[in-house]
């Protein structure tokens, strides 16, 4: 299933978070609008957003605000991916080349700025602050991830426990914000949005191990391929070759030599395995999901979860 028919039981949300984000993006300052022209803040696959409005109407809680909410997770969002690919000197994001790229680092680096203090201004405004208190903690998160992630670039003796701690920092926890988020809309106790939150963590870890594959395997993704490994990053599937490669192929990665890399990969079923080392997080998300009765919400997420894990872009 693709992702527009998933996301049809929240379209209408979906719809308006994007007003929001537009509404939100106008400015008096004419450069503003540049930036926003080159890179406009309501594009994107909205996967967050989608996440956000599913749960809370699996649970019954389709609260009007919800689309403030997400058009501000959406900001933050984006924040973190300019300053990402302005760390990672990243040329391409999805087949189009970033920012930074087209207008610089530094008008990139301050719509970063602009577009984090916008969201988390706009959840301040809301009064709620439970809003404030999940996002920020993830914001922290999200930064010692990528400093974790900096401090072992192009280490390949990197080993899992090290690159799950970045990814559930640098990706997971947006997920498991948003997710709680979800599942704290109507109060609900501690525990319970504990639950919630786990299930974020175990969503994130799917999409970014799925996001790890795409950027060897796919061919469609849009993604430059071996982008994560010439930006020193050294991925779970990486991570699998070196464990179970007999020879020294260090020289491949140092190298960034694809189409021998490619080989190896084959010949020793990375694929497969890196596909493997998902079933647990895949397992315990579904298990969140099936607690749940029957409904079109419920339905659309666990389409979600199963495009996530095997999308191809």
């Amino acid at each position: 299933m693709n992702l527009k028919e998933i996301q049809k039981p929240v379209v209408h949300l979906l719809k308006e978070t994007d007003r929001l984000l537009k509404e939100r993006a106008k400015s008096s300052i004419s450069i503003i609008n540049k930036i926003n022209q080159v890179a406009p803040i309501s594009k994107g696959k909205k996967i967050r957003s989608t996440l956000l409005f599913l749960l809370a109407g699996m649970k019954g809680s389709l609260s009007p605000w919800l689309p403030e909410i997400a058009a501000s997770i959406e900001m933050f969002h984006l924040s973190s991916l300019i300053h990402d690919d302005i760390v990672d000197n990243s040329e391409l994001r999805r087949g189009e080349l970033t920012l930074h790229s087209n207008l610089g680092s530094n008008l990139s680096v301050m719509w970063g700025d602009f577009l984090f203090i916008s969201a988390f201004k706009a959840l301040n405004k809301m009064n709620k602050k439970f809003l404030l208190d999940i996002t920020l903690e993830a914001a922290r998160l999200m930064v010692e991830g990528q400093i974790i992630e900096l401090d072992n670039a192009d280490n390949f003796n990197v080993d899992q426990n090290t690159y799950y701690d970045i990814i559930n920092k640098k990706t997971s926890s947006l997920f498991a914000a948003v997710t709680q988020i979800a599942g704290a809309v109507n109060d609900e106790s501690p525990q319970v949005q504990k639950k919630y939150y786990q299930f974020g963590l175990d969503f994130g870890i799917i999409f970014q191990v799925s996001d790890d594959m795409l950027d060897i395997f796919s061919e469609i993704s849009g993604k430059d391929r071996f982008s994560d490994l010439k930006e020193g990053k050294i991925t779970l599937p990486y991570i699998l070759l070196l464990e179970e490669c007999k020879e020294d192929i260090t020289p491949y990665l140092s190298g960034k030599d694809g189409e021998k890399l490619l080989d190896f990969f084959e010949e020793y079923n990375i694929k497969e395995a890196t596909m493997q080392e998902m079933v647990e997080y895949h397992d315990r998300a579904l298990d969140f999901l099936n607690d749940f009765p029957g409904s079109i919400y419920k339905e659309s997420l666990l389409n979600l979860l199963e495009f996530v894990k095997y999308r191809d872009y």
